[in-house]
């Protein structure tokens, strides 16, 4: 799940998806008590008019829907009306599906939840550690988390953005964030992947697994995975965010991916999927309750994540959920196994926070059953009500505002309303409570400002969040000397995103470009600073006062990407070698200093599969393959350094015998009689005669 975050202070986060935790189980289970439905109605008022997108929400009771409606429009623009049948993208609800499919595939005999996931994915890097599928599926891999790296590679998450292009980015990552199986970071990586495991180890994409072996099933006759963002979903919610002068506006989602998210279903198909849960009807309840086992870390401690699963409490209940956050669209369905009561809520306005609805809707029916709400919940649920103050009263307010030396919110005033921005985060509107008081509605947070003293400076204030009240003081920070500036300027390559950073003075504000963006960098300690979304944190390597070597971008679920500073010549980069223009320059190539790619029919001809070295002059790359024939060449990355081809009437490449290769010669092909991994080998051993091979990796034991 992806979710926009106010800040991050120690463990707590301001997101617009907060869980709560609670104690242990009540001691008997009473029956539900049914509150009048005007009850339930009345936590949704806020979104029930023709101007307002919504959600749809039904409550589940021992497999019947006791309760359903929806709130608000499907499509503003159209006046389509949401309806307990409107179908809803639920972003990261997708993942218990996707990892259903690999229980049930398990349960077939086709693989095993303890199986290197490079059996299956052998393009992936060797880390040294094995990767589990189960680790995937508990988000312990320390796989750094797709999102994000594709943010620091320059895309938006409003791209068209494949599974091609996130596997491309994978498969040149050479560092994790953590050991796996060491620590729990939630990686929507893992789940990509397992998506390509499905496809690869059923011969099916998970669209047609899953609709085969789960949807159908179930009877599940609204629900499919879409990976094209272009495919026709009638009568579908379009996903809208608040705006900053008020009212929504339309966010686009272009995602053509699957596994991490890209599910759309209604409430009404998710309740026979919540009473799969209960009589197995599909994979039997000894899948089901392998879906509701918690990871456990290396060290034995458990986890509260299991299957694409929360397994946690609330108010003395026990709980299994899983929400969802992408563009405007927000889900959660939250089921209490002991009660048989369920709440979904799927929405498709970014300032619904289902998971904290559905607690309250959850209130209204168990309410009896649970132990008392935990001091601050009732101030939490309350409603805000923004009131009109004079907007030059905002002047005194504007600043940066510390609440650890590593993390503060700065204000500033844009178009009359007061905007706040939390370290290495987005910015966000407040709203005024009164004239000192301010709140969010992305998030459940206020800041409450001191008076001003004597000298009519506000000197700080509090965050109020999740029942906490964090101190702030005002802080004005020394600006970068001319010396330390020079000493930060440069410029900065990353070899695992393929991309340069520049580093630059701008009129006394240290400056980072990255592609598709420009930011101010904020300084946090001699060599740390912090940026907006995506770049988080940059910890500069810099060996003397003088001089910085590389940097290591963090974002929070990517850890110490590094980018090594890098020298270019006036008008761009250095000047590579000239390609030589016959097969017999080829043993004088520059292999040692370039990067050496396999590109062909099987990847798209991109830059997914590299060789690396494999002893001198010798380079590989072990790909999977279904069965067809491929056409390829070996290369630089823009084969503008090194091209190699067919030698003459030598196109044909039969499996496991070398076959020549030269400079600029034609696509090389081989026949792959059966899916499974191969391997390529270039062998530049002997100058003016390189050849390369293609070899059947042996089946996995």
């Amino acid at each position: 799940m992806r979710i926009a975050c106010l800040a991050l202070i120690s463990t707590t986060l301001f997101c617009a998806c907060v869980q709560a935790r609670a104690g242990a189980p009540a001691a008997a289970i009473a029956a539900v008590s049914p509150p009048q439905p005007v009850n339930v109605d009345a936590l949704f008022a806020k979104w029930n008019n023709k101007d307002s997108p919504g959600c749809a929400v039904a409550v589940i009771e021992d497999g019947k829907v006791i309760y359903e409606r929806g709130f608000g429009m499907a499509d503003l623009e159209h006046d389509a009306p949401i309806l307990p049948t409107t179908p809803f993208h639920v972003a990261s609800m997708s993942k218990q599906f996707t990892a259903f499919a690999i229980h049930l595939l398990a349960q077939d005999g086709k693989l095993s939840l303890d199986d290197d996931i490079r059996k299956y994915l052998p393009e992936l890097h060797d880390f040294g550690k094995t990767i589990t599928i189960s680790h995937l599926l508990h988000h312990t891999s320390g796989l750094r988390d797709q999102w994000g790296l594709l943010g620091l590679a320059g895309w938006r998450l409003d791209d068209v953005i494949t599974e091609e292009d996130i596997f491309g980015l994978l498969v040149r990552q050479t560092a994790l964030n953590f050991a796996p199986g060491m620590e729990e970071l939630y990686s929507n990586t893992g789940y990509t992947l397992l998506a390509m495991i499905v496809k690869r180890v059923s011969g099916e994409p998970l669209p047609v697994f899953a609709q085969r072996r789960i949807f159908a099933p179930l009877n599940m006759t609204h629900t499919q995975f879409h990976d094209t963002y272009g495919a026709l979903i009638k009568g579908r919610a379009l996903s809208y965010n608040p705006l900053p002068q008020g009212g929504y506006g339309y966010v686009a989602l272009s995602y053509s991916n699957v596994g991490a998210t890209s599910l759309s279903t209604t409430v009404d198909d998710l309740a026979l999927w919540d009473q799969n849960f209960y009589d197995g009807k599909v994979g039997g309840k000894a899948l089901v309750a392998a879906m509701q086992t918690r990871g456990e870390l290396a060290s034995g401690k458990t986890i509260d994540y299991a299957s694409g699963l929360e397994l946690r409490s609330y108010r003395g209940l026990q709980t299994v959920e899983h929400g969802g956050a992408d563009a405007g669209f927000r889900s959660n369905l939250l089921r209490f196994p002991e009660q048989h009561l369920s709440v979904v809520i799927l929405a498709n306005a970014g300032d619904v926070d289902p998971a904290q609805l559905s607690r309250r809707v959850a209130d209204l029916y168990l309410g009896k059953q649970m132990q008392p709400a935990p001091a601050g919940a009732a101030a939490a649920a309350k409603s805000w009500s923004e009131v009109a103050i004079d907007p030059a009263r905002l002047d005194a307010l504007v600043g940066e505002y510390a609440l650890t030396p590593q993390f503060s919110i700065t204000f500033t005033k844009e178009d009359g309303r007061l905007m706040a921005q939390a370290t290495g985060q987005s910015k966000f509107p407040l709203f005024s409570a009164d004239e000192r008081t301010f709140f969010l509605k992305v998030v459940d947070a206020q800041f409450s400002f001191d008076l001003p003293g004597t000298d009519g400076v506000v000197g700080g204030g509090v965050l109020h969040q999740g029942g906490r009240d964090m101190p702030a003081r005002r802080i004005a920070r020394a600006p970068l000397s001319a010396a330390a500036l020079h000493t930060f300027a440069g410029e900065y390559y990353s070899d695992e995103l393929h991309v340069l950073y520049t580093i630059a003075d701008l009129d006394g504000q240290l400056m980072l470009r990255f592609p598709r963006g420009r930011m101010k960098l904020t300084q946090l300690s001699p060599t740390a600073f912090s940026a907006d979304y995506p770049i988080g944190r940059v910890q500069f390597d810099c060996p003397t006062e003088t001089e910085c070597q590389g940097m290591d971008v963090s974002n929070g679920r990517v850890r110490k990407l590094h980018f090594a500073k890098v020298t270019l010549a006036a008008g761009g980069l250095q000047p590579k070698p000239a390609l030589a223009p016959t097969p017999a320059h080829v043993g004088a190539m520059p292999f040692a200093s370039e990067a050496m790619y396999l590109r062909g029919s099987m990847n798209d001809w991109g830059l997914r599969d590299r060789l690396r070295a494999a002893g001198a002059l010798r380079y590989t790359v072990t790909v999977g393959l279904d069965k067809g024939r491929y056409e390829f060449k070996v290369g630089s990355e823009d084969f503008e350094v090194i091209d190699l081809g067919a030698a003459p009437h030598d196109e044909e490449t039969a499996l496991s015998k070398p076959h020549k290769v030269e400079a600029n010669g034609p696509n090389l092909s081989v026949e792959v009689p059966r899916a499974g991994a191969y391997r390529f080998v270039l062998d530049a051993t002997h100058p003016g005669a390189p050849t390369i091979a293609v070899s059947e990796e042996p089946a996995a034991q």
